[in-house]
């Protein structure tokens, strides 16, 4: 071990450091890295505050003079599995061991912590996934601050990428991300046509109305989608003040959806997800249901839409068709220690 490596230590962070990782992300966001930047109550969130089902960890590399690095993820520890949400090395002290220190340190951290919550020694698994429950938003490159919510893995044209790999990390499945400004949308001149004969077939696309629709539980209990369900029956349950939810119904029981819509801040257009049935998948539901996710978004005045999907995933024909570009591509890893 060099001096270097001598004089830096890895510790916990404390609350009253916060304005300090505050700082470090803001200008690494602003500087190098693709997120947006965070606000003081978002930092708290992300990177101090554990809840009753994760535990935050966050670590921080200091010198005597300064913190040269800081990483942060979370463990669940009913699943056995961790996750990483952030690591950071200043510019420069790169390339002199700290990101690896850091990275060892939190595996201990997150191992130890769930042996103690166990009683024994187990398998921890480490991710970088979007199943991360802290999430950092990212600016599509190129634009004005439009955003996406969450970073599904570790950005491929990164060095963070290299990084995980030759530290062990196993890529899992890589993700593509699309964009499309929504002035560059316009409807398929088929799905008119579609509908039709959908609609002879007794399935028709339309809102979904509490009113007159049942069967949005079964759905999700069909699924198998927990956040779908927790988001859909939660927003069913505002009755007339709910977000639309674009839906395929028959016999008035939705057996498809997309929703629920809104239009965030920044003008993106916001949805959980698109689903079908699994008795009623192979009828072209998912691609009309995705064109009139686009066109509601648009007249609910949307400026744009991001979205991810696995690489070999076919739904990535389908938006891409629809007017989608794929502007960053992200890679799911993980690591059993």
């Amino acid at each position: 071990m060099n001096h270097f490596e001598k004089e830096i230590s890895v510790l916990r962070v404390s609350e009253e450091e916060l304005p300090l990782i505050l700082e470090l992300f803001n200008q690494a966001a602003e500087e190098e890295l693709p997120y947006s930047q965070i606000t003081v109550q978002a930092c708290r969130s992300l990177f101090f505050y554990s809840t009753e089902k994760y535990k935050i960890v966050s670590l921080c590399a200091k010198t005597s003079e300064e913190t040269v690095g800081f990483i942060s993820g979370c463990l669940d520890p009913g699943a056995g599995r961790g996750y990483i949400t952030f690591l950071y090395t200043v510019r420069n002290r790169r390339r002199q061991g700290i990101g690896t220190r850091l990275l060892l340190a939190l595996e201990d951290e997150m191992k130890t912590a769930l042996s103690c919550k166990t009683g024994t020694q187990i398998g921890l698994t480490v991710q970088i996934s979007f199943f991360n429950p802290c999430t950092l938003a990212w600016i599509v490159p190129g634009t004005s601050g439009h955003d996406h919510p969450n970073a599904p893995g570790v950005d491929v044209s990164s060095g963070a990428y290299l990084f995980f790999k030759n530290r062990n990390f196993i890529p899992t499945v890589y993700q593509n991300s699309f964009y499309l400004p929504l002035h560059r949308y316009e409807e398929p001149f088929f799905l008119k046509e579609k509908k039709a004969r959908l609609l002879a077939d007794g399935i028709e696309i339309c809102l979904y109305d509490h009113r007159k629709h049942n069967g949005l539980e079964e759905l999700t209990d069909d699924l198998g989608n927990p956040v779908w369900k927790e988001e859909l029956l939660a927003n069913e349950s505002l009755k007339d003040k709910a977000d639309p939810v674009a839906a395929a119904i028959r016999n008035g029981k939705i057996i498809g959806f997309t929703g629920p819509l809104r239009v965030q801040e920044s003008g993106r257009g916001y949805f959980a997800g698109i689903g079908i049935h699994s008795g009623y998948r192979g009828f072209g539901l998912g691609n009309v249901l995705f064109h009139t996710l686009c066109r509601t978004l648009k007249e609910m005045g949307a400026s744009y839409m991001t979205l991810f999907t696995g690489e070999t995933n076919p739904a990535g024909q389908i938006y891409s068709k629809a007017g989608f570009k794929i502007v960053k591509s992200w890679a799911d890893m993980d690591i059993t220690i």
